[in-house]
This record gives C-alpha cells, sequence and structure tokens, in this order.
C-alpha cells in the first residue's frame, strides 16, 4: 500500500510503499510492514512524519474494517 506523507525535519512530500498496515490498538496508530524512508532524511519514524490530505484519505481507505 502507498501512503503519501510529509517529512516534519525537512517539509518533503513524499509517497512511500508501507506493505502491509495494522494497527496497534493498544495506542491506536498504525503500523506498517516497511519503513517509512524519506528520500532525503532516511529512514523515519509515524512521530517524523504527517499524513498529506491524500495519505489521509488512502489511510482511511486501507484501514477500513481493521
Amino acid at each position: 500500500m502507498t501512503i503519501n506523507f510529509e517529512c516534519k525535519k525537512c517539509r518533503n512530500e513524499f509517497a512511500r510503499d508501507v506493505g502491509k498496515i495494522g494497527i496497534d490498538h493498544s495506542g491506536m496508530r498504525p503500523t506498517f510492514s516497511k519503513d517509512i524512508v524519506c528520500p532525503r532524511c532516511g529512514k523515519l519514524t509515524m512521530d517524523d512524519v504527517l499524513l498529506t490530505k491524500l495519505g489521509q484519505t488512502q489511510m482511511t481507505a486501507a484501514t477500513m474494517g481493521l
């Protein structure tokens, strides 16, 4: 699954294949089978990125029914 992110460090928007998406029910945060990697900053965590509007739509579609 490809999700659009914005890096908080460099403000670059990028799309990344994050693989299978799950939900960590203890924190209600998404989990990914692949790493989030900014083309400029490298490997990031969910705390290092924002979802773009398109990314929010993609995430909603991917997690419906989880």
